[in-house]
Parts: C-alpha cells; sequence; structure tokens
C-alpha cells in the first residue's frame, strides 16, 4: 500500500493543475462578489427595489446556470474537460463587459444570464480534473486549493471595486480611453471584472488533461444511471446535498447583504467598506479553505470518510454564534472582529461539503453528479439565499437587514449542522454506505 501511494503522490504538475483552476474559480467569483458591493449605485440609478436588486443577485445568474449545469456535466464525462472550461471562461467574462455597458434593468437581468451560463462549466470541470489528477489522499488539499479561489476572487472584487468607487465614487463617470464613452462608477467596476476573465481561459491549457480514473468501466453513465446511483444512497446524498444548500445559503446570504448593512446601519461608504471587507475574505476566507484542506484530507486518512462531516458539525456549531451577533453587535470594532470570525470559519464549509460529494461520487459519473451539486447549491444559494434575507427583512422587520441577517443565518447554521450529522451517522465505520464510498474512491 505505501509503494502505490508513493506512485500516486502529486507533482509539480498535479499542484499546477489545482493553481490553475484556483484561478479560474477566483475570476468567476469575481463578478459575483462585485455586484452585492454595487447594490446602492445600481439602485439608484436603475430606480429598483431591494427584492429587484436580489434578482440581479440570484435568480438571473441561477437560471442558466442551474439549466446549463445539466448540459455541462454531460459534455464533461465525455469531452475533453479543458475545452468545455476555456468557452465558458470566455463567454462569463465578455458577458459581466455587456453588464457594465447597459443601463437598463432588463439589459443587466439578461447579461447577468449570460454569466450563469458560462459559469455553469467550472463547478463540474473543474471537480472531474481534480477527482481523476488526484489520489483520494490528496483530493480534499486539491478540492481546498480549487475552493480558495472563490475567496480569493470575492476578496479582490471587493478590494478593486471598492478602489474603483473610491476614486471615481458612487455616482460619478469615468471616460473609457481609446473609445470615449462615460460610463457609470458601477458599469466601470463590471466591465474591469468581465475583462479580467479573458486571459485566464487561455491558461487552462497550461496543464495536462489528467486520464480519466474509472470504476470498473471506462465508459460514461447515462444520466439516468448517475441519478439512479444517487438515489440508491439517498440516505447519505439527501442530508448532504441539504448540508450544502444550507451552508452555501448562510455565506452567499451575508456577503450579499453586509455591503448594504454596513452602509445603511454603519453609514460607512461602500469604498471603506470594499477595502476593509474584501481584506478580511481575501485573508481569511482563503486560510479558512486551505487549511481546511488539510485537516480534511487529514481525518480522512486517520478516521475515514465519515469524519469529514463530522468535521463540519464542529464548525457549523462554532458559526452559529458569530452569524447570530454580526448585526447585533454594539460598535463597530465588534462588527468587524465578528464578521472575521464569521469568514474564517464559513468557507471551510464549503470545501467539506464539495470534498465529500467528490469521494462519493464515481469516476464515471463525476461530471453529472458535480453539476445536479452545483446547480442544487447554486440554486438555493445564489438565487434563493439573498431574496430570502430581503423578504424575512421587508416582510417581518420592517426593512431592517440585520434582524434578518440574524435570523436566517442563525437558522442556517442550524440546519447545515443537523444534517452533516445525519452525514456522519450514515458514512459511520461499518455501515453499509460506507462501504460503498470506499468501492468508488
Amino acid at each position: 500500500m505505501d509503494a502505490e501511494q508513493e506512485v500516486e503522490r502529486p507533482n509539480s504538475g498535479h499542484w499546477w493543475l489545482a493553481g490553475v483552476l484556483c484561478l479560474v474559480n477566483a475570476v468567476a467569483f469575481i463578478d459575483r462578489a462585485a455586484l452585492p458591493l454595487l447594490v446602492q449605485p445600481i439602485k439608484r440609478d436603475l430606480q429598483i427595489s431591494d427584492t429587484l436588486m436580489s434578482f440581479l443577485i440570484g435568480a438571473a445568474f441561477i437560471i442558466t446556470y442551474a439549466v446549463g449545469g445539466w448540459f455541462v456535466g454531460m459534455l464533461v464525462d465525455r469531452f475533453p474537460r479543458r475545452r468545455i472550461l476555456a468557452l465558458g471562461i470566455a463567454a462569463w467574462g465578455v458577458s459581466t463587459m455587456l453588464c457594465g455597458s447597459v443601463t437598463t434593468y432588463a439589459g443587466l437581468f439578461l447579461g447577468r444570464c449570460g454569466v450563469g451560463a458560462g459559469e455553469a462549466t467550472c463547478g463540474p470541470s473543474s471537480m472531474s480534473l481534480v477527482r481523476d489528477a488526484f489520489h483520494p489522499r490528496f483530493r480534499g488539499r486539491a478540492v481546498a486549493i480549487w475552493a480558495m479561489g472563490a475567496s480569493i476572487g470575492g476578496g479582490l472584487a471587493l478590494l478593486g471595486g471598492g478602489a474603483i468607487l473610491h476614486f471615481v465614487g458612487e455616482s460619478g463617470s469615468y471616460v473609457l480611453p481609446l473609445l470615449g464613452i462615460p460610463v457609470r462608477s458601477w458599469q466601470l467596476v463590471l466591465i474591469a471584472c468581465g475583462a479580467i476573465a479573458l486571459p485566464v481561459a487561455v491558461l487552462v491549457y497550461t496543464f495536462k488533461e489528467p486520464a480519466r480514473r474509472s470504476a470498473g468501466t471506462d465508459q460514461p453513465i447515462a444520466l439516468k444511471d448517475a441519478f439512479e446511483a444517487v438515489r440508491d444512497r439517498w440516505p447519505v446524498f439527501a442530508p448532504l446535498f441539504l448540508a450544502n444548500a444550507a451552508t452555501i445559503m448562510l455565506s452567499v446570504g451575508y456577503s450579499s447583504w453586509i455591503p448594504a448593512f454596513l452602509g445603511r446601519v454603519w453609514k460607512i461608504p461602500a469604498g471603506e467598506i470594499g477595502l476593509t471587507y474584501g481584506l478580511i475574505v481575501l485573508l481569511l476566507s482563503t486560510a479558512s479553505q486551505f487549511i481546511a484542506g488539510f485537516f480534511v484530507d487529514a481525518v480522512y486518512r486517520r478516521y475515514g470518510l465519515s469524519a469529514v462531516p463530522a468535521l463540519g458539525v464542529a464548525i457549523s456549531t462554532l458559526i452559529f454564534l458569530p452569524a447570530v451577533f454580526v448585526p447585533a453587535a454594539e460598535s463597530i470594532v465588534s462588527v468587524w472582529v465578528l464578521l472575521a470570525v464569521f469568514n474564517l470559519l464559513a468557507a471551510s464549509l464549503f470545501t467539506i461539503g464539495t470534498s465529500t460529494i467528490v469521494h462519493l461520487a464515481s469516476g464515471a459519473a463525476i461530471g453529472k453528479i458535480t453539476a445536479v451539486h452545483f446547480a442544487w447549491v447554486g440554486i438555493t444559494g445564489t438565487a434563493i439565499a439573498p431574496t430570502l434575507v430581503a423578504v424575512v427583512a421587508e416582510q417581518f422587520f420592517q426593512g431592517a437587514l440585520g434582524l434578518a441577517l440574524s435570523t436566517v443565518g442563525g437558522a442556517l447554521a442550524a440546519l447545515g449542522g443537523v444534517c452533516l450529522l445525519v452525514v456522519y451517522w450514515q458514512l459511520r465505520p461499518g455501515d453499509t454506505l460506507s462501504s460503498l464510498a470506499r468501492e468508488t474512491a
């Protein structure tokens, strides 16, 4: 066994693949993090409500992200994944730039649909590449490196967007060089976010496409068979999907509305919010995912797959307090400290949940199963979470975002922890589902 593990130890080429996928994920999340920072100027220029704004952040994006994910999952299991990923990056980069060139709500909505269609390629392609490139004992770190891109992209978007808003002004305009076209500050942020993505599409071709790891067959299975594989193990997949939905909703719900909360309650300018919150996300969320990858591999190696969701239970318990008390803090210093703790914990839950999915999925169905997974967490996290917070605020707390964030955040942290506890129980040593999980590795 030791000789086999030594043979399958990742080399520099494998880690370069993980690093490029991290960068791909980073540019995917740049526009997701930038839009919440632009809530106030976009609302003012387009004359829309919080609920309509939440549709831009969530529903417009997820309509094509979820539907496209099903199609992408089938392609990923059959065709070269680098090509699929490169085309997707180019598509969402151009669409984000188009979002920055429109001046109507309908135009921005359609542009966000284009972004969702392109980004549907990111998750399934990346997870298929990671599963085939890395031995199970190293997949936690590889998934963590890929997941770090979300925090890196989110942090850079907040920092860069905050800097642009600071220098141009939230209500200011800027004349594009060479073109001579004036654009609003929020449009400039989106154009810059889209332009950054285009060179990354070329970088995808700098790593080698790994050979596919297939259990028992070299042929990809049909979508129906993939669903049947999930259905046969529903006692573990159902609570795992619920847990991943709850934890991603917790992160997205907070990140979508914290900038608006800080601006309305604490009267902090958007530029300052972007710079401060951007540093928190860039440093602490990234560190959280990186550290979580090592913990996932360590507990998997020593205690087996059941220990991975058990780790998630512990983190869900710890995150409950900051999730509830960030909006209730009595000083801005306390708010920033609790936000730092929240981000240090929250980002790791995505790494834990995604790693568990990758371990459970067979090589022949990895694209389809992860496509379903990312569509599911996309719908619940990106579409439902921002709107849920807005609706709870408007319907139950007279527009008070803080009370809505506390209520929704605490409930989601508790739900995620309970569901991960059920997953642990199903995967505990000696359980039939635990044996099936080892067979798919």
